[in-house]
């Protein structure tokens, strides 16, 4: 089972996303790695967009049936930002997959993208 806690779902541009992931096995498989991604995606009308903020790889050791890793992945300056609009919305997630032997497990969390504060 994967369990995603941020400590914020709004972050600006150019603003590090923190949180932890928690993983623990629910069978005998352990896992070879633990991928977690912040990316982005467009839904509405139109043609499909996505992209990839930041992302990181966990190797986890062979005999390993839970893990606890703390993550911080940059959100790009150049955005986007998260954008709700009647034809168009962009929406950000984190996206984390635990690489298993047979199916892997993914877990997916939303999180906001606002624009980066003036100093």
């Amino acid at each position: 089972m994967i369990r995603v806690s941020l400590d914020d779902a709004t972050v600006a541009t150019g603003e590090m996303l923190t949180g932890r992931v928690h993983w623990t096995a629910e069978d005998e498989r352990g896992a070879r790695a633990i991928a977690i991604v912040a990316q982005w995606h467009t839904l509405g009308e139109g043609d499909r967009a996505y992209g990839v903020g930041r992302g990181t790889r966990v190797v986890i050791q062979r005999d390993q049936r839970n893990a606890e890793i703390p993550f911080r992945l940059l959100i790009p300056h150049e955005g986007p930002i998260t954008f709700e609009g009647e034809l168009v919305s962009i929406v950000w997630r984190l996206w984390v997959r635990v690489d298993r032997l047979g199916l892997d497990e993914i877990a997916e969390t939303e999180f906001r993208v606002g624009a980066r504060r003036r100093t």
